[in-house]
């Protein structure tokens, strides 16, 4: 029985050396790899992948290989026959009535929702895993066709919070990059932070818009995701003679809360 191991490494890079490092291969040998589980990274989580390093006789691996390749040229023949007798079957099969497509588009629909919840599941389980944190989820929510409300719950949820909501928002920027959600929203929240959160910036606004008012003099504010920043906008517009102005690019986009210009044009 040939040797087998079993190596951990973030790329095909790392593999190939610790292989070199950890094989003794004879003239007639050479190796073969089964990946076991893929290398991932989850926003600052690098999970390495996992796989399993055979020692085999150079003369087996091509029989295997021979084996494969008659495999897959049979596979390819059967996909064809496949198709073509489901493009006969299409042909007879009647036309549906239009409650019919309505029903099936509707199934579609839910279908994809469903699929969408339970990717982000499965990805916040990952997460919670990998990271170690007491956390649980909740519930997953859909607001509206592409927005997702993530509810989360646990002793370590300051961690996912951080001071004013800083690294939540660094979060949620994180999450909405990565290419599985690329065409989806994704909001997440605890014990209604965002709420409490929303009446802070009100608060906020109102006091510094006072000030701008009282001394005529514009403020800057810290760096705020475009929910918050909208937030501020609204609460400062019913302000008379207050405006405010974005600057920056995302995730430092600030506002500047500031007075009308009196001039009229």
């Amino acid at each position: 029985m040939m040797e087998k191991i079993i190596l951990k490494s973030q790329n095909e890079e790392e593999l190939k050396e610790m292989i070199e490092r950890s094989l003794t291969l004879q003239e007639d040998e050479t190796y073969r790899v089964k990946i076991l589980k893929y290398p991932k990274k989850i926003l600052f989580v690098n999970i390495k992948g996992e796989y399993e390093v055979e020692i085999i006789k150079k003369s087996e691996l091509e029989n295997l290989e021979n084996k494969f390749s008659k495999k897959e040229k049979k596979q390819v023949k059967e996909n064809i026959e496949n198709n073509s007798k489901d493009v006969e079957e299409k042909k007879i099969i009647s036309k549906p009535n239009s409650s019919k497509k309505n029903n099936f588009k509707n199934e579609i629909k839910k279908s994809t929702a469903d699929a969408t919840v339970d990717k982000i599941r499965g990805f916040f389980k990952e997460f919670i895993v990998n990271t170690k944190l007491d956390i649980k989820i909740i519930a997953i929510k859909k607001e509206n066709s592409d927005k997702y409300l993530v509810l989360l719950d646990g002793k370590d949820m300051r961690y996912i919070i951080g001071e004013k909501g800083n690294t939540l928002n660094n979060f949620e920027y994180l999450i909405s990059v990565l290419r599985k959600f690329k065409n989806i929203k994704i909001m997440v929240d605890s014990n209604n932070y965002k709420e409490k959160r929303e009446i802070s910036l009100r608060e906020l606004a109102r006091k510094k818009g006072k000030i701008v008012l009282s001394t005529g003099n514009a403020i800057k504010l810290n760096p705020m995701p475009a929910r918050e920043r909208k937030i501020i906008h609204e609460e400062v517009s019913f302000m008379h003679g207050l405006k405010t102005e974005s600057f920056g690019e995302e995730p430092k986009r600030y506002l500047v809360i500031k007075k009308f210009d009196n001039k009229i044009k």
